[in-house]
């Protein structure tokens, strides 16, 4: 998952009601080391793909993800916390409960995912020249030990595991390197052992996962949720289809399946390059953030504020110092970047300088999300989504048809400054009234 679902895990999980709070130590090296082993591992595929195989393989599990909003558990972001909010504040016994509830009806749904997907991956194979019918389904099938992990990750949040969970993540990053270092050693058709390594590793760490809740938690004494909290459940797994649809097309870059179709498979491989490295820095100052502000509070009395949005305006400004430097060195040093994962990705340069633009205003919106994600100005928020989902079509049609890859980027950077900049100003006003009604 990319895009704005990606940068608002690392929002909500670095924020709190009152501002920043610096993460456990052991937490925070474990996420540290999970990060690099994740960029290792695109370093090996990037180096053993030409263009052409990254463009197929990053794009059929582009095509495997965007089938998951059809699913109730795991989804979202917003309803994993109200659920895990809920199990959190039952007896062990009645947790154990909600975790074979949960369990069972994610497996029940992914039987739906399954039947639409097979249905849906010889149409789309034959849609996108450059996916073949196997490569889909293995994508398909690399996605669902996930969703179940998902389910898993909800049962560790309500016991405060961070720590363990932060483990099973480190876990999966190794497991997948091990395997992609084993799997480029190997001859053959690289695309497809990728995915089939995706697919053990996923599973492997599912099966650690689910190891870890059988030790945590009494599940040979598990209750069954009764009725009404079966009903609190149910309302926790309710999710709006249009948002996911909203926030695919803005945030999960909806142009690559126009430049799937119109350009070939090397310029898209060339245009996920950019889309991994711009998703990284709009992670990274939050991320960094997170990490120098509690030293910044702790040091600077003055640097704390009571007021919300005091807080809100000043904890935004310390992200665009942060973003600045970031992108702008990124922007310059992004030919010998690329040219050391490898020469053949040089023609992703100008469109990654374009989608910097768009990660700068994208980590500063980061805060403004946060804040809104507790629910409140739904219908401002759905307005806007709606406007700027409206806005990225009506410039990716055209300029990807002229402009190919750099087209792309433009639409994309252009949506996101307009998503960032009206959540910007939604949250000024909310926080502004809030503090007058006081």
């Amino acid at each position: 998952m990319n895009g704005r679902e990606m940068f608002l895990v690392h929002a909500r999980s670095s924020l709190g009601k009152r501002g920043f709070f610096q993460p456990g130590l052991v937490q925070a090296a474990m996420s540290c080391c999970s990060a690099l082993l994740g960029i290792g591992n695109y370093v090996l595929i990037l180096r053993m793909l030409a263009p052409d195989d990254f463009g197929t393989y990053m794009l059929v599990l582009w095509l495997a993800a965007s089938f998951v909003p059809i699913l109730g558990t795991g989804t979202s972001r917003q309803a994993n916390r109200q659920l895990a909010e809920i199990q959190s504040q039952e007896a062990p016994r009645y947790a154990a409960g909600i975790f074979y509830f949960l369990w069972y009806r994610q497996c029940r749904s992914m039987l739906c995912y399954c039947l639409v997907y097979l249905l849906l991956s010889f149409p789309l194979s034959w849609l996108f020249s450059v996916c073949r019918p196997l490569l889909l389904l293995m994508a398909g099938l690399s996605t669902l030990p996930l969703l179940l992990s998902n389910v898993v990750g909800i049962t560790l949040r309500s016991q405060r595991s961070a720590n363990l969970l932060a483990g099973l993540h480190l876990c999966g990053a190794f497991l997948s390197l091990l395997l992609i270092f084993i799997v480029a050693l190997l001859p053959g058709q690289y695309v497809g052992m990728l995915l089939l390594a995706l697919t053990l590793a996923n599973t492997l760490t599912l099966i650690i996962a689910v190891v870890c809740v059988l030790r945590l938690l009494p599940m040979r004494e598990a209750l069954p949720p009764g009725f009404f909290l079966r009903e609190r459940l149910l309302q926790g797994l309710k999710h709006q289809p249009l948002l996911f649809v909203l926030d695919v097309i803005v945030w999960q870059h909806s142009e690559l399946l126009l430049l799937a179709c119109l350009r070939g498979a090397s310029e898209l491989g060339c245009y996920e390059l950019c889309i991994l490295l711009s998703t990284g820095m709009i992670e990274l100052a939050p991320a960094l953030a997170s990490y120098l502000l509690p030293w910044l509070i702790r040091y600077l009395p003055g640097a704390h504020d009571s007021g919300l949005y005091r807080a809100f305006v000043k904890t935004s400004s310390y992200i665009a110092l942060l973003a600045v430097p970031i992108c702008l060195l990124v922007a310059v040093l992004a030919p010998q970047l690329i040219a050391g994962l490898n020469g053949a990705y040089l023609p992703a340069v100008a469109p990654l300088r374009i989608l910097l633009v768009g990660c700068f205003f994208s980590s500063v919106a980061t805060v403004s999300l946060t804040h809104l994600s507790y629910g409140q100005r739904k219908t401002a928020q759905l307005r806007l989504s709606i406007g700027v989902a409206i806005l990225h079509i009506v410039l990716a049609i055209p300029c990807v048809a002229l402009w190919g890859m750099l087209g792309a980027a433009l639409a994309s950077a252009s949506a996101q400054v307009a998503s960032a900049i009206g959540s910007i100003f939604i949250c000024r006003n909310m926080l502004r009234q809030h503090e007058l009604c006081r």
